[in-house]
């Protein structure tokens, strides 16, 4: 579990001075290691409405001297929740081969990233999305300003969708 979190963590950073952007403030990317990275592509793109950002591969020699992949080689593909300069790039990093996330109960199983927030104008379409594919949310908060719900995405990582109330 600590080599995971060391990899994210790294991965977040890692690209922030090599690659270009125009964030203002803030996080510049986001990273997260998948299993499957067709199933996870379609999960973000197809039904939490994420666009594509680029892609790239880094070798066995950039992995070694950066340190947190085990010498491993690995591709990205890059999501952004709209295609503007400033959005945070969302990276899904894939290997060869990974091991399984271990199970979480809840967002409080263990420390370290565990889930990720996003905000929508409007809820209602991604959760259509989401019951079209058979993904009912995990409970559902509605509050006069804002209303949440909890999924998990394809490796088990829970995600929050936040939208204005209804």
């Amino acid at each position: 579990m600590k080599k995971y979190i060391t990899i994210f963590l790294l991965m977040v950073s890692f690209y922030a001075y090599a690659q270009e952007s125009s964030a203002d403030l803030g996080v510049t990317a986001i990273g997260i290691v998948v299993s499957d990275i067709e199933k996870s592509e379609a999960f973000y793109t197809d039904l939490l409405g994420m666009v594509p950002a680029g892609s790239f591969s880094l070798d066995e020699q950039w992995s070694k001297e950066a340190g947190a992949a085990n010498d491993r080689p690995f591709k990205v593909k890059m999501f952004k929740m709209v295609d503007r300069n400033t959005a945070t790039i969302f990276k899904l990093a894939y290997f060869d081969k990974v091991k399984p996330r271990p199970k979480q109960t809840g967002v409080d199983s263990n420390a370290g990233v565990n889930y990720l927030t996003l905000n929508y104008s409007d809820l209602e379409p991604v959760r259509k999305r989401l019951e079209a594919a058979g993904i009912t949310p995990l409970g559902w908060v509605k509050r006069d300003t804002y209303q949440l719900f909890f999924v998990r995405d394809p490796d088990g990582i829970f995600i929050e969708l936040v939208g204005p109330a209804d």
